[in-house]
C-alpha cells in the first residue's frame, strides 16, 4: 500500500498534493487531495517535508473510487490531455 504524492503547484492559489493508493478498501482506489495555502511555496517541498506546518494545509478530500469510477476518471484525464496537447500544437 505504498504511494507517492504528486506535487501540483502550477497555479499557486490552487496548489497541493495528490495521493492515489489501492488496498485501503477492497475493490477501491483511494484518491486523497490536500490543498496548500497559496502563501506557502511548495516548489522545493515534498508532502512529508517537516517545513510544512499545519497552517499550510487548507483542506483535504478523500474519495474511494470503484473500478468503473476510476476508469471514468482516467478517460476524462486523457481527454483533457489530448485537448491541451492539441491546443499547444496548434499554437506553435
Amino acid at each position: 500500500m505504498s504511494s507517492q504524492k504528486i506535487r501540483c503547484n502550477g497555479i499557486r492559489y490552487r496548489q497541493g498534493f495528490i495521493e492515489v493508493v489501492s488496498g485501503i478498501h477492497p475493490g477501491h482506489i483511494n484518491v486523497e487531495v490536500w490543498n496548500i495555502h497559496p502563501d506557502w511555496c511548495i516548489s522545493d517541498k515534498s508532502f512529508d517535508d517537516h517545513g510544512l506546518g499545519d497552517e499550510a494545509f487548507g483542506a483535504n478530500v478523500e474519495l474511494e473510487l470503484n473500478m468503473e469510477q476510476a476508469r471514468a476518471l482516467i478517460e476524462q484525464l486523457e481527454a483533457c490531455i489530448r485537448r491541451i496537447e492539441g491546443t499547444t500544437h496548434n499554437d506553435a
